[in-house]
């Protein structure tokens, strides 16, 4: 069946709004796959695109699983073939060729993960920004070290290297919860009671309420020698409050939006704040406000995300063979593109919980 030349898509509009458009289907560059789009979820960057980024005519959405319909012309992931379902993230509401919002996508080759059948479309749907923005943070920024998967994950042990997930009931935090625990790492984080239990099954080791303003001191005084800690909110003083949590020697905080002024202040010269931003695992230079990040900064992010990518050679697809990585809990959205502007308004407005909004966009 030849593919077609046309498709719906979400696109910008005036007035920073989003709205369902017959676009073309996007022409490949040597190195790049066509998706047709299964399943995409909501982050809050589509949202934040389109209400202060992006300008009219670029395609919306991040995240997405599908199926490989066609190959570039000098495609160097040798794992991937046309029929293959993969999954990962493209910087949407960027472009007008760039977006997951639609029912076909394109992307770079080695950064997608194969995904196995014993994993559904709306978990691998997720993958994406939560995923990889968790790996960038525990393994490329705090450098903990990554284990051997091959046989299975690594027990934590009485005196395992603990490390702080700020906010575990996130995106980001049950993915770097289940992480961190699958490469032996003891796992401490805050979230509302109500979301103990779930990230107890994730992996979680001790679980403290964000909402109790004892609760850095008790984590300090509990594990002085926590030294590494990954805030996934960043914003209203929780960057404050991980630095306070962290033990006596101080040590370091990767934070997902940017540093905190105060924050930095607290425990200067014994706690260094570290920005870190997915986008870069793309490899495709970009500005992000004043900030620029450059080909050599990309591609250097890229490689290393390429360790848990790759087809099936990375991470991902040897911890989702094995059963072990359950991915976000999900909440399925209806409407597929047409409901995916009530579900990033619904995002906006802090309705989501410990979820991820998901639409199927195709069969």
């Amino acid at each position: 069946m030849s593919l077609p030349s046309k498709m719906k898509a979400l696109v910008t509009v005036e007035d920073h709004q989003a709205t369902v458009q017959e676009v073309d289907v996007p022409t490949l560059d040597a190195d790049e796959i066509l998706v047709r789009t299964l399943a995409v979820t909501i982050n809050p960057t589509d949202w934040k695109h389109v209400a202060f980024i992006s300008g009219p005519g670029n395609r919306v959405g991040c995240d997405f699983v599908g199926v490989v319909e066609q190959l570039g012309s000098s495609v160097r992931n040798s794992s991937l073939q046309k029929g293959d379902r993969v999954a990962g993230f493209v910087h949407g509401g960027k472009e007008p060729e760039r977006g997951s919002f639609a029912e076909y996508l394109k992307t770079d080759s080695k950064i997608v993960a194969k995904i196995p059948d014993n994993v559904d479309d709306l978990t691998a749907a997720a993958l994406g920004i939560g995923g990889e923005t968790a790996v960038q943070a525990l393994f490329h920024r705090l450098n903990l070290p990554v284990p051997d998967f091959s046989n299975g994950a690594v027990p934590v042990k009485d005196d395992a290297q603990e490390v702080l997930i700020w906010s575990g009931s996130t995106t980001v935090g049950q993915w770097a919860i289940q992480l961190a625990h699958l490469a032996g790492y003891k796992v401490i984080t805050t979230a509302s009671p109500k979301n103990h239990d779930l990230l107890k099954s994730l992996g979680a080791d001790d679980l403290f309420d964000y909402r109790d303003e004892s609760t850095p001191e008790k984590i300090s005084s509990k594990y002085p020698k926590l030294s590494k800690a990954l805030d996934c909110i960043s914003e209203n003083g929780t960057q404050q409050l991980c630095v306070k949590s962290l033990g006596q020697g101080g040590g370091e905080v990767v934070v997902l939006l940017k540093p905190d002024k105060e924050a930095i202040e607290l425990r200067k010269g014994e706690v260094k704040i570290i920005h870190t931003l997915a986008y870069t695992a793309l490899g495709r230079p970009f500005n992000y406000g004043k900030a620029v990040y450059d080909q050599a900064t990309v591609e250097a992010d890229s490689k290393k995300m390429q360790e848990w990518l790759n087809g099936d050679k990375g991470h991902f697809y040897t911890l989702f063979k094995q059963g072990l990585l359950k991915g976000n809990r999900t909440k399925e959205m209806q409407g597929g593109l047409e409901g995916i502007n009530e579900g990033m308004k619904y995002l906006q407005e802090g309705k989501a919980s410990a979820e991820k909004l998901t639409y199927r966009i195709s069969s």
